[in-house]
């Protein structure tokens, strides 16, 4: 009995050591089965993902662009500005409909590309970012402030129109480009003034008007000129033309161009214009007011002058001057005063003086009527972009300088006191000193001379003019006056 008690007892434990053993190989190659399997699942899921991944991204299954809406620039998205979250979203969602909820266990890949596309998209901005604010030191460093020579508008970014006529008018890097962005038609366009972007056709963005001086190159500078009708402002400012035109003759790289076609007919003629024989006509009153603009480059240095000669009709009511809003645009001014308009200056002249001189004179209001309706709007208007006038600079330019000497009135001495006294512009020039940073007073003579040069009071008021700019622009006058010999 006792033996067969202890065989009876061997087996058991002999069962349970086997049994034991077999549940672990029988667990074990579960495990491996298992582990091989999950694996080759995985691996295929992993295949089917990326080839999801290649079929959008390499394989043209990308999806359709969509055509930009109507308040949208025409031109194709770079990869930063929506089709990196579109082929992410594609992907995703077409791999969770092939494998259901086996997507699941892709979701560290899924996470992955999602980090992918932060980052890009992290740095893409980034370098957007830098580029406009680049593009904008850039302008600054350079003094470049844009206007429009028809609106009167300060242009934050002109508009421009490519080739095939479709319009731009948010050119700068941005979701549709980041240097260079491609138009609907796939012609490039670079995204940066500094990259050429000013060489495009340019239009103003609020009145979509042509701007044929390409602004953003170059510095810009208006020259407003006011004043009675007649009292000679479209003659001086085709003399201030004329001097730079001159001025610029004695430098190889050197050059004055008139931008536009309308600025064309008014200053292309300048010398005949200038003609001592010969009598302007005004400008008409009611004509749009449209700055005519000249480029004067020395070597790689540029400036856009732009110059404004409205009717003197415009200066005379409150109403009329409100609508110049090119006022609060611009920092330099001439008051043009035509001496022979003002009574007790006529008055002065003998009776032989007076015959010969009243073809030349313009009959309007007192000077100092036109200079008060200026600067009260122009109070106004810098009051709005919060300046001030005693940045302004403003000339007192007094015409028929060629017609005053060997009467009473002609000038001698301060030029200053002179104006004051004889002309009786005292209090005109009082209020000036109060409330512009600069004055000074010109007598000018706007003709030429025998030889055909532009008479040198046109030089010094042109040197005055260009003082404001801090580039080699200014110094074109100094050189070319000591040369000619021009005070």
């Amino acid at each position: 009995m006792p033996v067969i008690f202890l065989l009876i007892f061997a087996v058991i434990i002999l069962v349970a050591l086997l049994g034991e053993i077999a549940i672990a190989l029988t667990l074990s190659a579960l495990f491996v089965a298992g582990f091989f399997g999950g694996s080759l699942m995985l691996v295929g899921l992993t295949w089917v993902y990326l080839r999801h991944i290649y079929n959008v991204l390499l394989g043209g299954h990308t999806p359709k662009e969509p055509l930009p809406r109507a308040h949208e620039d025409p031109a194709h998205l770079c990869y930063h500005g929506g089709p990196a979250w579109t082929d992410l979203r594609t992907v995703v969602g077409t791999t969770w409909r092939v494998c259901a909820l086996w997507a699941l266990a892709l979701l560290p890949h899924m996470v992955l590309y999602l980090l992918v596309v932060l980052a890009y998209q992290v740095v893409m901005w980034a370098c957007v970012g830098f580029l406009r604010g680049l593009d904008t030191a850039l302008l600054c460093m350079r003094r470049v402030r844009m206007v429009c020579p028809h609106c009167f508008r300060h242009l934050p970014y002109p508009a421009y129109r490519c080739l095939c006529g479709r319009r731009h008018n948010t050119i700068r890097p941005g979701r549709r480009g980041l240097v260079r962005r491609l138009c609907l038609c796939d012609r490039a366009m670079p995204t940066l003034l500094l990259l050429g972007s000013a060489d495009l056709s340019g239009l103003c963005p609020h009145c979509c008007e042509h701007l044929e001086h390409r602004p953003g190159k170059s510095r810009e500078l208006l020259l407003v000129l006011f004043g009675a009708t007649g009292a000679g402002k479209t003659r001086l400012m085709n003399g201030l033309y004329l001097a730079l035109a001159q001025a610029v003759e004695h430098g190889p790289r050197r050059c004055v161009t008139v931008m536009g076609a309308q600025a064309r007919r008014w200053l292309d003629r300048a010398d005949t214009l200038l003609d001592p024989a010969r009598r302007t006509t005004p400008t008409l009153p009611g004509h749009r007011v449209r700055g005519a603009t000249v480029r004067v480059e020395d070597g790689r240095d540029a400036l856009l002058l732009q110059l404004y000669d409205a009717a003197g009709e415009s200066f005379a009511r409150s109403e009329t001057v409100g609508g110049l809003t090119y006022l609060g645009q611009a920092h330099t001014f001439l008051l043009v005063v035509d001496p022979l308009a003002i009574d007790p200056v006529w008055h002065c002249l003998s009776k032989e003086q007076k015959e010969r001189l009243l073809p030349e004179r313009s009959v309007g209001h007192h000077p100092q009527i036109f200079y008060e309706r200026v600067q009260e709007e122009l109070e106004r208007q810098y009051a709005m972009g919060a300046r001030t006038t005693r940045r302004a600079r403003l000339a007192v330019v007094v015409t028929r300088g060629d017609l005053l000497p060997g009467t009473p009135v002609a000038p001698e001495g301060d030029l200053e006191r002179w104006a004051a006294d004889t002309l009786g512009l005292a209090n005109l020039l009082r209020s000036a000193r109060c409330h512009f940073g600069w004055v000074r007073v010109f007598v000018t003579s706007a003709v030429v001379e025998a030889d055909g040069r532009a008479h040198p009071s046109l030089w010094e008021l042109a040197r005055w003019v260009l003082a404001q700019d801090r580039g080699t622009i200014s110094t074109i006058l100094d050189a070319s006056t000591t040369r000619e010999g021009v005070p």
